[in-house]
């Protein structure tokens, strides 16, 4: 049974690879944390009612875990999930119809003025990707104060991804089935934006982690045999990978 139904969440999975996501790291203006997150909830009205227009799949906004030494670190990351044939209906007004709904009775003017991260963000550094590989998801509920978890990654060899399916994604599926795991995926970044260019960032791939509350994971235990010590080299020479970054969940369309 356990069997079956992950086969139907790696059917549901297998559809959103049609579908894109830009990621946001947001910087802020020194002090602007509140004013911050008003602005956003004023874009979670209006980012509901988008869902309902098939403007957009998903949205939502995360706070991202500071770390000593990380000045200049993006305080949050908003992520924005979009299907092929929605991105090709959008233009830049698109948005419009939907906030007047989500703020009936009021003006444009002052519509625009909630919607204004002018003096609150410094810096948008966006990327978009696709996804390359993943698992199934284990339910698609978020509930806000969820925990999640991603590791930038520059690629390194051609069989980079291929390594990932044949040794990650076999132990994130287990951890599915035993209860620990949500969610693993491999991302492809596809598009980045000036603020982003500037960093002078190698990265190109993005891995995603989303757990569970349940808590005594056991250990993974590998095979001590020559394959597969080999397998694992080879996994650790096509990519190098960034620290994890940890996110909480503050605003989310689901």
């Amino acid at each position: 049974m356990k069997k079956y139904l992950f086969l139907l969440f790696c059917v549901a999975h297998f559809f959103s690879y049609a579908q894109t996501t830009t990621m946001i790291a947001v910087v802020l203006e020194d002090g602007k944390e509140q004013e911050y997150l008003e602005y956003e909830k004023n874009w979670h009205k209006t980012a509901k009612e988008m869902v309902k227009d098939d403007l957009i799949v998903q949205w939502s906004v995360w706070k991202r875990t500071p770390r000593d030494g990380d000045d200049d670190w993006a305080q949050y990351y908003v992520f924005r999930r979009t299907s092929k044939e929605q991105d090709l209906k959008q233009d830049s007004n698109s948005w419009i119809k939907s906030a007047k709904r989500a703020f009936k009775g009021k003006s444009q003017r002052t519509i625009d003025r909630l919607l204004s991260s002018k003096g609150i963000v410094k810096e948008n550094r966006s990327r978009t990707y696709k996804w390359v590989s993943g698992t199934g998801w284990r339910g698609l509920e978020w509930v806000i104060g969820d925990k999640g978890y991603f590791h930038f990654m520059t690629k390194k060899t051609d069989d980079f991804v291929a390594y990932e399916n044949a040794l990650w994604k076999p132990i994130a599926q287990q951890q599915i089935l035993d209860g620990y795991r949500k969610f693993w995926g491999l991302a492809e970044i596809i598009n980045i934006n000036d603020d982003t260019k500037a960093l002078n960032s190698t990265s190109t791939h993005i891995a995603f982690n989303f757990m569970t509350k349940k808590e005594n994971m056991p250990d993974t235990v590998f095979p001590d045999d020559f394959l597969t010590q080999k397998a694992w080299e080879g996994l650790q020479s096509s990519r190098e990978m960034l620290p994890s970054e940890e996110l909480t969940l503050v605003y989310s369309t689901f």
